[in-house]
């Protein structure tokens, strides 16, 4: 007997099944003719036995998982070594509540109803700048392009350049952190159509730098407050249970890495962004939209969420609703999927209101990048092109970053020159 699994990532229910990754038809094959009570008129051939095996059965050979959740193995594993019996049914009660969890959420995940508008964003993989298969770019610190992809409806919902809208930029324009993301979110609701939507449902996965923080919510206060047409009432944002957090933009990533891995040599972002528009909206950071200072325009109006009235931590959504004074909202956040236990306050200051909260844009942010990781770059470049690669067309992003961290470093060395010379002079005195 072999076991079988489902696909460990599927869109939807599938009848097709998977073997193990280490077995094959030919290996079938020999197993079944090596049967010891094999009667020797039951033997068959190997095109026969591929015959039947591709006509009658629904089977796949799967791959070996790279990111099962930990929790699951950890519990399986311990489901296995476990000899007393009663422990062992705890433990299995125990996956089966997780598995329940992450069933709960993905329920969520391709919800639809008519009222309903849901956005799903993640961020792809940092992909690096430049991408050449010398040997050295294995030891090599590389510049970065960013891509923080949002999609527009369900998880059933198919995927197209009308409803998938990726949000680029390099390592030198802006950190990946909480204002970056807060503002795509930001910009992607105020250019959507909400006609007869009253809940916006945001999946992101939990990660604390990006999604899960006081800031996404203080934009998500503000937009509902100020800027959310009447009709929009709530917003509601989920996060999955850690190791099932499948959601449809790794769809996209999927076909996005897949075209990156045929290509041998990547220089430019342009080159990354042509593969990218294959499958989704470019949306490009400075001309396209803005990154805007959410961070610091809600330290005046929102409270610390050490003062909130639920546990921040431990919370796998978030209700957002407008309140009944004018310009605020109210929130409570919820451990469950499906239960919603927790109450409807204010977590904004006393006398403000959410819709107070003005976060200004931040106009010109050069990210200062690591001396090191230039010298790691610059080697590269010269590696793979020679030592003419500056006078060559195609590096003007190269050159770009490379004369910024120049002059911000004659800006410092005069800054130290000032200071030394001031000490100096209070020395004296």
């Amino acid at each position: 007997m072999f076991h079988v699994d489902e696909a460990h990532y599927c869109r939807g229910h599938s009848e097709r099944r998977y073997l193990p990754a280490e077995l094959s038809i030919n290996k079938m094959w020999k197993m079944y003719n090596k049967q010891p009570n094999l009667e020797a008129n039951l033997k068959v051939k190997k095109g026969l036995f591929r015959k039947i095996f591709n006509n009658n059965y629904n089977l796949g050979f799967g791959s070996p998982r790279t990111d099962v959740c930990s929790t699951c193995i950890l519990l399986l594993e311990k489901i296995k070594r476990e000899s007393d019996e009663a422990q062992k049914q705890r433990l299995m009660v125990e996956h089966r509540v997780h598995k329940l969890k992450a069933k709960a959420f993905f329920n969520l995940v391709r919800e639809e109803r008519p009222n309903l508008k849901t956005f799903s964003l993640d961020c792809e993989k940092n992909l690096p700048l430049p991408k050449t298969p010398d040997q050295i770019t294995y030891y090599s610190r590389q510049l970065y392009l960013y891509n923080c992809t949002i999609v527009e409806g369900s998880s059933k919902a198919p995927l197209t350049t009308q409803n998938v809208f990726a949000y680029c930029w390099t390592e030198d324009q802006y950190a990946k952190g909480a204002n970056a993301i807060a503002s795509i979110v930001y910009h992607r609701l105020m250019n959507t159509n909400l006609t007869d939507i009253s809940t916006i449902r945001l999946i992101a996965d939990g990660c604390p730098g990006q999604n899960k923080n006081s800031i996404m919510i203080a934009m998500c206060s503000k937009w509902l407050s100020s800027s959310a047409p009447d009709h929009v009432q709530r917003i509601e944002i989920v996060f999955p249970i850690v190791g099932h957090s499948f959601i449809p933009p790794d769809r996209v990533f999927a076909h996005v890495e897949k075209d990156v891995r045929k290509l041998e040599c990547i220089l430019r972002p342009e080159d990354y962004l042509e593969i990218i528009g294959t499958y989704s909206t470019i949306v490009r950071m400075g001309s396209d939209y803005e990154v805007l200072n959410f961070k610091s325009g809600m330290s005046s109006v929102i409270k610390d969420v050490c003062s909130w009235h639920f546990q921040f931590k431990h919370c796998k959504r978030f209700l957002i609703q407008r309140s009944k004074e004018i310009g605020n909202i109210v929130i409570q956040g919820e451990v469950h999927y499906t239960n919603n236990l927790d109450v409807l306050k204010k977590i904004t200051r006393k006398n403000k209101k959410t819709s107070d909260l003005n976060p200004e844009v931040i106009t010109q942010n050069i990210v200062r990048i690591k001396p090191a990781k230039l010298v790691d770059v610059k080697k590269l470049l010269t590696t793979h092109f020679g030592n003419e690669w500056e006078n060559e067309e195609g590096f003007d992003f190269y050159r770009s970053i490379l004369s910024q961290t120049s002059s911000l470093e004659e800006e410092e060395d005069a800054s130290q020159e000032v200071t030394c010379e001031l000490q100096v002079e209070e020395r004296c005195l």
